[in-house]
């Protein structure tokens, strides 16, 4: 006979009291935890007090968001770690409000807004000289620009034929993990390699532009003009991801980083993409003219510094050509084996990237010994995803995913560009996921277990294994909460994963939704 949620939640510490004789202190259990379930059910005080009364007063209203508590902890924390103090525990300690409104102006055109407030008491609670993060950047800690905390505001027009969106947006043209078509908006990378494709929405860093869909029979054709520039913002030194296998800033002297502007025309970019859907297939094809969302050291020229011979270096956004091709196919696989009709859908990404802007290293030691020049190099990358979905018994779902990632004419003495193999010519990462719900919770209770092995060559070969696994349990249809156990095994100081072998951990999150 299937246990109720309630029931099979509590079985554990039902049968611990059974066992030592009480009986009654069992029941009063039972009944608590009752009442706990059934006041979780409705548990929605903003939903009920804030939400409900503004939307009755303005019906052309709506208005929703959430409130997330999420907070990793280190388990085996160094006081050392290559070149960081790794003297912290709490990897983060991020709250993190979200409101979501839309007014109705007339028939089809809207106005929408989202507004973001984040505070993350990794800096504030506990005692850390290798946490400094806040003291470079503010919004590393706590969203207290307008930039961070208004996100998005656009108006938005749908007719039949055609939308069109103007103002700060993301715009979301890929659906694997690791970014494959997904380039037109910057992100907010500050967890490094925990990043994961379920961050990408609040991760994404929204810009203004005007983005039109035109829809004609079975196709449609998107296109955007960017006026507003968004770079990546990789994890600041001092903050709980910044790498440990980066040295500490040499003698060189940096000049300030030359940025696109958003008020030079010439600077703008551009993108478009085509979509067709034939029955269970669609597919499409983008093109996008942009920048660099990092930018690449080049070498102005050299000075005498306390005797010694130092470059000066600027970094500077390149302009990149982005082409790239897309397709998904839905079908159903039948009479298998052990699963019988199985439900499946494959998918496709892939972009092609012009003139990435390197730094070459060994040019740049040739410059420091007197033979002048930029210190970079210029190659093309590839970078492709195919993926495999299953829907097996028992609501199980199983993903592949493999990841590819190559640079063309690659050389040794190459640092990191767009698209192109992780510290390497080339990049493969076969992506396993798998994630189940239970029956007798009503599928409330769920399993997810993820592995990111990442293999490279012709240098570095392995580097390493990330692993995650998450338990989730759906509290009612507001708030839900989630145990997540994330590893990083299996290679050295340097290596993509390797470099992050001290900074296994524990986490959990409690959102609400209203």
């Amino acid at each position: 006979m299937r246990l109720s949620t309630t029931r099979s939640l509590q079985a554990g510490f039902i049968l611990t009291c059974a066992l030592l004789g009480s009986g009654a202190n069992a029941d009063l259990l039972d009944d608590t935890f009752s009442q706990f379930d059934r006041s979780m059910a409705t548990f929605n005080p903003i939903g009920t007090y804030v939400r409900k009364p503004i939307e009755r007063l303005s019906p052309r209203l709506s208005f929703k968001g959430y409130i997330r508590q999420s907070t990793d902890i280190l388990l085996d924390p160094q006081d050392n770690e290559g070149f960081r103090n790794q003297d912290f525990r709490f990897l983060q300690l991020q709250n993190l409000l979200e409101l979501k409104a839309a007014y109705n102006v007339a028939p089809g055109l809207d106005v929408n807004a989202v507004v973001h407030g984040m505070y993350d008491g990794a800096y504030d609670w506990q005692d850390s000289r290798g946490l400094y993060a806040d003291q470079l950047d503010r919004t590393a800690k706590v969203y207290n620009t307008a930039e961070r905390t208004l996100r998005e505001v656009y108006v938005s027009y749908r007719a039949p034929s055609f939308d069109l969106l103007i103002g700060k947006q993301q715009v979301s043209w890929g659906k694997m993990d690791g970014q494959f078509i997904d380039i037109i908006n910057g992100m907010d990378r500050r967890e490094a390699v925990q990043l994961e494709s379920e961050d990408y929405e609040w991760r994404r860093l929204p810009t203004w532009m005007v983005n039109t869909t035109l829809h004609f029979g079975l196709n449609s054709l998107q296109l955007l003009y960017i006026f507003g520039f968004e770079e990546d913002r990789q994890a600041l030194p001092g903050s709980p991801w910044y790498s440990p296998a980066i040295p500490p800033p040499g003698l060189d002297i940096r000049r300030p980083v030359r940025h696109p502007r958003d008020g030079d025309f010439g600077d703008h970019e551009y993108g478009m993409r085509f979509d067709r859907a034939v029955g269970a297939l669609t597919y499409g094809f983008v093109y996008a003219y942009l920048w660099d969302r990092n930018p690449t050291d080049h070498v102005l020229g050299t000075s005498l510094l306390g005797g010694q011979r130092v470059l000066e270096l600027q970094g500077e956004h390149e302009r990149l050509h982005h082409f790239g091709a897309t397709a998904d196919y839905a079908t159903t696989l039948p009479r298998l084996p052990l699963f019988g009709a199985l439900p499946a859908v494959f998918r496709v990404e892939a972009l092609y990237t012009k003139d990435v802007r390197y730094v070459d290293y060994a040019k740049q030691a040739a410059a420091r010994a007197g033979l002048l020049n930029d210190g970079t190099d210029l190659h093309d990358t590839l970078r492709a995803a195919v993926a495999s979905e299953f829907g097996l018994p028992g609501n199980t779902t199983l993903i592949f995913q493999a990841s590819y990632y190559q640079t063309i004419d690659w050389r040794p003495n190459q640092g990191y560009g767009f698209g192109g193999g992780i510290g390497d010519e080339w990049t493969l990462i076969p992506l396993v996921y798998v994630s189940r719900p239970f029956a007798f919770s009503r599928d409330r209770l769920s399993a997810a277990l993820t592995v990111f092995p990442v293999i490279s060559g012709p240098v570095q070969e392995w580097q390493g294994v990330k692993t995650k696994l998450r338990v989730k349990y759906k509290f009612s249809q507001f708030v839900t909460g989630q145990l997540i156990y994330t590893s990083y095994d299996a290679a050295g100081p340097t290596d993509f994963y390797g470099q992050y072998n001290q900074w296994d951990n524990l986490g959990w999150e409690l959102s609400y939704e209203f």
